[in-house]
């Protein structure tokens, strides 16, 4: 109790009046028996001052009254002519023929076939191995190969350059090229 002693000393040093305050009982309690009278007081003041309103009453029927409205199922056989309607026109018909424009041109075989060697690259190889005919190679454009390239050699490259390269050359490079 030492420390709450010290704190009631200090208290009334700074302030007598809040030590005053501090020693004072809790003003706010609720007289004896407030809570049993309440109900009465309020009911009592409503009929003083005439604010009673009638009491709500359900109607029968409720949401099957509502549901059976003729309006309701007017909009409903509406909404299902109109569902029937579409799915009628936009049935496929059995037996019958598509538009011409719809159809893709009939390709030749020589046709496809010079269509694949001009885009052989964009095919993968799984694609170009799942061909089960394989077409005869006589009718093949012939192509001459492409000429190689030109590669310099050591003794295209003067001593003092191919000395220099050597100097500036890692050791990894060099491995690589022995």
């Amino acid at each position: 109790m030492k420390k709450h002693d010290a704190l009631d000393k200090e208290l009334e040093s700074l302030s007598p009046w809040l030590q005053e305050q501090s020693r004072k009982k809790d003003g706010m309690q609720v007289p004896p028996g407030y809570f049993e009278n309440l109900e009465d007081a309020v009911f009592n003041k409503i009929d003083a001052q005439n604010l009673r309103r009638p009491v709500l009453t359900a109607q029968k029927g409720g949401l099957l009254r509502k549901v059976l409205r003729p309006r309701m199922w007017a909009a409903a056989a509406a909404i299902s002519a109109i569902a029937v309607a579409c799915w009628w026109m936009l049935r496929p018909q059995p037996g019958a023929t598509l538009p011409v424009d719809t159809y893709a041109e009939t390709l030749t075989d020589e046709e496809i076939e010079a269509y694949v060697l001009e885009n052989i690259s964009e095919f993968d190889p799984d694609q170009l191995a799942s061909i089960t005919e394989v077409a005869s190679l006589e009718h093949l454009p012939t192509t001459s190969p492409a000429p190689a390239p030109q590669t310099k050699t050591t003794e295209d490259i003067p001593a003092e350059e191919l000395e220099n390269l050597l100097q500036h050359m890692s050791e990894e490079e060099l491995e690589s090229l022995l």
